[in-house]
């Protein structure tokens, strides 16, 4: 039933009107209000979809203490730039890392928000769609960190990816290893990758999913949940605080990411979804659902496309014996998405994990990492001291 109720609801959200009355220059009017300073630039990618990114160089008034230190947040699935700065300086980890010094990039990738023009399709087009993270790998943080060391003039950068943000991470290291020597370090929080472990109500929708995969591969790839006045509407009804329906909002919630109480900030709460979600294919979610349960690997397209993509029935797993990148970990107890079951496995696969932190303090769900009352005390002051240690003096 829960899952009925879920799945009516995103449906209208997806069918709604996906232009954001907060445009991008609410983003950066949000973080000049705050005291920072702020750009935004655009990234054409190899196949033709335009980017846009932000960046936060120092705090107003301020010059970014040492321009060599630049660190770059890659965003969620349905997430974007503003899902870093949104939480406000006391909580936000880009205002921390600014204030600590750092020239600070916030990416994003096509399909959301800020990716939804291409040099040829138009964003209402099936074939803009079609993609999942898998091109956001090899084409999205490519060429975001490519067009940053350009930018300014170094040769690594710093990487601090929350799930779906590591999750391409994982897929550039693999595939593009030269990439690895552009990372100094990466801090990952709950990063995805196989999804052997999953608990909630994506479990139920597994088969619904994987059925999908048949239908959309003859008729098209979608958008889902872009972010919409509808949306806003809905949820600033049902999840404001003292909403009669605001525990339901959070069952809604708590079923997909994992219970979690103890970090919602009920008064706060409502306003992340000015921004977020930011839209994404419906493609990104089969090749987690559907294709990732045995291991962690590319999109299975069925046993003829498989043949001629990848000479093989089956998709190839990507070797993450290549991510030599050092890297750190932080997960939480009760992340229904990336379960500590799935990250100790990543971690045995990678070869150059510098510290795992499975952080007890507070019951930490998947979005905790992003907008908890208290994450920048659980895990965003000691990433930055992780990152300090990797600083060009």
């Amino acid at each position: 039933m829960v899952f009925k109720i879920i799945f009516v609801v995103l449906c209208v959200m997806n069918f709604s009107k996906s232009a954001i009355p907060d445009s991008d220059k609410s983003v950066t009017r949000l973080i000049e209000d705050y005291g920072y300073l702020v750009e935004s630039h655009n990234i054409v990618t190899k196949d033709g979809y335009i980017l846009e990114i932000h960046r936060i160089p120092g705090i107003r008034g301020e010059n970014i203490k040492n321009k060599k230190n630049v660190v770059l947040l890659m965003h969620g699935l349905l997430g974007s730039s503003a899902d870093w700065v949104l939480t406000g300086p006391n909580r936000s980890l880009a205002f921390l890392l600014a204030e600590n010094g750092y020239d600070v990039w916030l990416g994003n990738n096509r399909g959301n928000t800020f990716g939804k023009n291409h040099k040829s399709y138009l964003s209402t087009s099936f074939g803009f769609w079609d993609f999942s993270w898998h091109e956001l790998g090899i084409y999205d943080l490519p060429a975001t960190i490519d067009y940053i060391l350009k930018t300014t003039k170094i040769r690594n950068l710093n990487y601090v990816c929350f799930s779906q943000g590591c999750t391409q991470f994982l897929v550039m290291g693999s595939l593009m290893p030269e990439y690895n020597k552009k990372i100094r370090f990466t801090a990952a929080l709950a990063p995805a990758s196989a999804l052997k472990n999953i608990k909630g109500v994506m479990t139920l929708a597994s088969p619904f999913i994987s059925f999908s995969k048949i239908l959309v591969e003859n008729l098209g790839y979608f958008e889902l949940i872009p972010s919409s006045s509808l949306l806003r509407i809905f949820t600033n009804y049902v999840c404001r605080e003292n909403s009669g329906l605001q525990n339901f909002c959070y069952l809604l919630i708590f079923n997909i990411v994992g219970n979690g109480l103890e970090e919602i900030d009920r008064v706060q709460f409502p306003d992340v979804f000015s921004y977020f979600p930011a839209g994404c294919s419906w493609k990104q979610v089969i090749h987690y659902i559907s294709d990732t349960k045995e291991y962690f690997g590319q999109y299975n397209y069925g046993l003829m496309k498989n043949l001629r993509l990848y000479n093989s029935t089956i998709p190839p797993e990507y070797p993450l014996k290549n991510v030599n990148v050092p890297i750190a970990i932080f997960h939480g107890p009760n992340d229904y998405l990336v379960p500590p079951q799935d990250v100790a496995i990543l971690e045995k696969k990678l070869p150059n994990v510098v510290g795992r932190f499975f952080v007890t303090e507070r019951k930490l769900n998947h979005l905790d990492f992003m907008f908890g009352r208290n994450i920048r005390h659980l895990v965003y002051n000691r990433v930055v001291q992780i990152i300090n240690l990797f600083k060009i003096d």
